[in-house]
């Protein structure tokens, strides 16, 4: 995992190179910024050039081949400690946490560091941060701790001051494009701009959006919300449910494709907000600029307003773990009582 390979993010690697050579490296960093960017490999290959054995640690630009960055490439290099939230979980355990801690105590195996990266940040519960301070305050010689979420705001104050706070911003359109054919995502130049332009900078968004299942599901339901006659919020809030439960058996898969259908909801909204306030939205889909152009000739733009804030505080709710289908009733009743035409 060369830095090469940690695409978007050269002035985070340039800071972190500046700070190692002047002797400053922090033991403890925050990673935020949205979901599906590179913090999760941006972490993997810190920790493979602080544990390379071939070349200095300052330079930090692993070799790749030897014991350690193999290891670590691995992920089984014993002074690299790597949590995150069970699946079967909704919060990151005080037990797990504890863990680490205990693991992070003991000397390094083959050098002078240890690294623990710390996935699900978000989902530390208020017990398990707290028994983490110690940690963060007096950490063992030589640790690096790496926390990665997507918000510092979510995070407990006390956390926030102990740590470097590292915020990566969403990929270049043109960077994530080459990923996605880098990747294998799509072989179609063409198809990787169409998918850069609608992830919003994210790897995983753009995995997700690859899906025919899930274009045929978002292509019915706007056309459903933007048909003449209006639509039956329950019956499709069961629809959607249905689909989103088809993802997986997983929690975790089917809030990431819920996610992903609201984020597409609130990106139609903001198309439409363009169409209502006389402006051409930047769409470049002819199916939904008919679908806007029919909801514009009923809404005004604040009501399309209140439409998109409204999808983007179900993606809060849904981040937060809320009962899946009451923020499902509750989105679809709220964007009914906008959308369907009177009487």
């Amino acid at each position: 995992m060369p830095w090469h390979s940690v695409r978007g993010h050269d002035r985070i690697a340039a800071s972190l190179r500046h700070s190692l050579g002047q002797g400053r490296l922090p033991h403890a960093f925050l990673f935020v910024g949205p979901e599906g960017v590179g913090k999760r490999t941006f972490a993997l290959t810190l920790a493979q050039a602080l544990l390379c054995e071939r070349r200095a640690e300052a330079a930090l630009d692993p070799c790749e081949a030897c014991p350690g960055c193999l290891q670590v490439r691995a992920g089984s290099h014993p002074d690299l400690l790597q949590v995150a939230r069970p699946e079967d979980k909704h919060d990151l355990p005080i037990a797990v946490i504890r863990d680490l801690c205990l693991d992070l105590g003991l000397k390094p195996a083959r050098g002078a560091r240890k690294v623990a990266i710390i996935d699900d940040a978000d989902d530390l519960n208020d017990e398990a941060a707290n028994s983490f301070l110690k940690t963060l305050e007096e950490p063992p010689p030589g640790s690096v701790l790496i926390l990665i979420g997507t918000s510092a705001e979510v995070q407990l104050d006390t956390i926030v001051s102990r740590c470097r706070v590292v915020r990566f911003d969403p990929l270049p359109e043109a960077e994530l494009a080459a990923l996605l054919l880098e990747q294998g995502m799509t072989r179609d130049p063409a198809e990787a701009d169409r998918l850069a332009r609608l992830a919003d900078g994210s790897v995983s968004r753009a995995r997700g959006l690859a899906s025919p299942e899930l274009e045929q599901f978002r292509r019915a339901l706007i056309d459903d919300l933007a048909g003449p006659r209006g639509f039956d919020p329950p019956a499709l809030a069961l629809r959607l449910g249905a689909f989103i439960k088809e993802a997986s058996k997983e929690s975790v898969a089917q809030r990431g494709r819920a996610r992903l259908i609201v984020g597409e909801l609130a990106r139609f909204f903001r198309g439409l907000l363009w169409q209502t306030a006389g402006m051409a939205p930047p769409c470049p889909d002819p199916d939904d600029l008919r679908a806007s152009e029919a909801l514009a000739a009923r809404l005004d733009p604040e009501a399309v307003l209140v439409l998109a804030d409204r999808c983007l505080d179900a993606d809060y709710q849904i981040q937060r773990k809320a009962y899946m289908p009451l923020i499902l009733d509750s989105l679809l009743h709220d964007l009914g009582t906008l959308i369907n035409p009177r009487g």
